[in-house]
């Protein structure tokens, strides 16, 4: 039975090549979903393939800030891997805009916990039940919701007040979530990179951010990890 990983947040950076990483480790297809289409389809995919030919690797197309619209794609995600085992969701999305801290538009602000944490809530409304059943039927394999982080939570930056704002609520959901499933075979994760990700920088590059992540849900243990510059 195919074990499948989902990327809601896929892209150049963290997003593929956490992708690319999983599909090192033995997860045999992947689905990345962002709101752009045709970059999904001629970069995305396209770079998670390479490095593995034999993983299967569908896109679809997300506006996490549009809630309504979220159901339904989850239901295409359930014909997508129907028979398989969603053994991974990586959710990866957010939005970096500085700016004035008494001049971010409210509506901003709105959309940004739409993107962040409302979106992430219904998607977990959707797969905590489902990976909660798969560590039951299946104790070989690492159920896990892992969360891309940062230091924001407990280090605000003035100038990114919205996405402190966000990021400071999203890790209190995720650590929610630990505290009641935690015990159901669930692995619940934060991600916290700890900076500016680039690809010249020693740690805080998307390879290595890839490969620790991927180490970190191997293990199957542990609150969240912690990446930054030496």
């Amino acid at each position: 039975m195919a074990r499948t990983l989902i990327v809601f947040g896929a892209g150049s950076g963290i997003g593929n090549n956490v992708a690319a990483e999983f599909a090192s480790k033995g997860i045999n297809h992947i689905i990345l979903l962002s709101r752009n289409t045709e970059r999904l389809q001629n970069e995305d995919a396209p770079f998670v393939s390479k490095g593995n030919s034999s993983v299967k690797v569908d896109t679809l197309r997300i506006d996490l800030a549009d809630l309504k619209s979220i159901p339904g794609v989850l239901k295409e995600l359930d014909s997508l891997t129907e028979g398989e085992d969603v053994e991974v969701i990586f959710f990866n999305a957010a939005r970096v805009k500085p700016g004035e801290v008494l001049g971010v538009d409210v509506e901003e602000i709105d959309e940004d916990f739409k993107t962040t944490n409302l979106s992430l809530y219904v998607i977990s409304q959707h797969y905590i039940p489902k990976l909660q059943a798969l560590a039951k039927s299946n104790t070989s394999l690492k159920p896990a919701l892992l969360v891309t982080s940062s230091h924001l939570p407990w280090d605000p930056i003035p100038q990114l007040l919205s996405l402190s704002l966000v990021k400071a609520s999203q890790k209190n959901m995720v650590d929610s979530f630990r505290r009641y499933f935690g015990d159901s075979g669930i692995h619940f994760g934060l991600i916290h990179v700890e900076g500016t990700v680039a690809p010249e920088n020693k740690v805080l590059n998307p390879g290595t951010i890839a490969k620790k992540t991927v180490s970190f849900w191997e293990s199957g243990k542990g609150e969240h990890i912690n990446i930054r510059e030496e």
